[in-house]
């Protein structure tokens, strides 16, 4: 039975059109970038027939790359179109039986339903919450796991698939456990546009690296606005068909990491995905949205508001 890459291989010249991707792009020589829209950094070179190509800024790439990042699609959906423009039924490639990551896929199933709603007693995550956010928060995303006194959040990918768990170890009262590390992701994939979905997609909305800065910023700006989980997934986050205006809340990390990420993902919303953006660093150097919440509420000042 062929894989979606073996049929594809050799033959991506007149897949990415049918795909999305101009085939204007699709030259061996240096010319303009269909991802980042640079005019003079992008080559396709179709290495060993794998649909390949190099950008001096969004770096290289095989064929299932370029479509995905060009169109916004999931791997899967470019997956199924190749199997339908080839002519094979897309059954006659499922993915080859792996053990390990079946056993992951349980232990987060498992853990996820071990753990309970938020909003049905008092416990260590709205604890933890009101500590760390100054606000109650309720989402079917975020639940409790009691007896190991765990906030557990559901990342889900850009295809609408939950892929993962965010997990915060947590005291009774509310406060970041004594062990190291006190938040990780279960062993298993993150793929690209992966986020935990604190409230439901909008027209206009945001995104932030970590839960609690998202959470503030919701609280702050007043727009639904996602979690990330970290700055590398900030950057390669994919936006909802719903969404048309996007708010980017970056960190304002002393070495400029949280600016850089922030600002990768801007330019790939309005390049690769033609919606407006707006970018949003917290004042103080070593800070996110989060502390500034805290301390601007502590302090009484009045909340800031999103200025177009």
């Amino acid at each position: 039975m062929s894989h979606a890459g073996d049929m594809a291989r050799g033959n991506w010249q007149h897949l990415l059109p049918a795909l999305g991707v101009d085939s204007k792009f699709l030259q061996n020589k240096h010319g303009p970038c269909p991802m980042c829209g640079g005019a003079d950094r992008f080559r396709w070179d179709d290495q060993n027939g794998g649909g390949g190509f190099i950008c001096n800024q969004c770096g290289a790439g095989d064929g299932f790359d370029l479509a995905r990042r060009v169109t916004g699609k999931s791997f899967r959906d470019i997956a199924d179109q190749i199997s339908m423009i080839m002519g094979q039924p897309k059954d006659q490639y499922r993915k080859a039986y792996d053990p390990e990551e079946e056993r992951q896929r349980r232990a987060m199933a498992s853990l996820w339903n071990e753990a309970g709603s938020i909003t049905d007693y008092e416990n260590c995550v709205q604890y933890y919450l009101m500590n760390r956010c100054a606000t109650y928060w309720r989402s079917s995303f975020i639940r409790v796991h009691r007896e190991r006194r765990l906030m557990v959040s559901k990342i889900v990918s850009h295809s609408d698939r939950a892929v993962n768990l965010h997990i915060t170890y947590l005291t009774d009262d509310g406060r970041k456990a004594d062990v190291t590390p006190a938040k990780k992701v279960m062993p298993g994939k993150l793929p690209d546009g992966s986020a935990i979905r604190l409230s439901k997609a909008a027209p206009v909305m945001g995104v932030a690296e970590g839960i609690e800065t998202a959470i503030s910023a919701s609280v702050m700006f007043d727009i639904p606005v996602w979690a990330c989980v970290n700055g590398t997934l900030l950057s390669k986050w994919m936006p909802p068909e719903v969404a048309e205006q996007i708010t980017v809340f970056g960190d304002n990390d002393a070495n400029y990491t949280g600016h850089a990420k922030a600002y990768h993902l801007a330019n790939r919303l309005e390049v690769q995905f033609k919606r407006r953006v707006n970018v949003m660093i917290p004042p103080e150097p070593g800070t996110d949205w989060n502390d500034f919440h805290v301390a601007n509420r502590a302090e009484d000042r009045p909340i800031l508001r999103v200025v177009k």
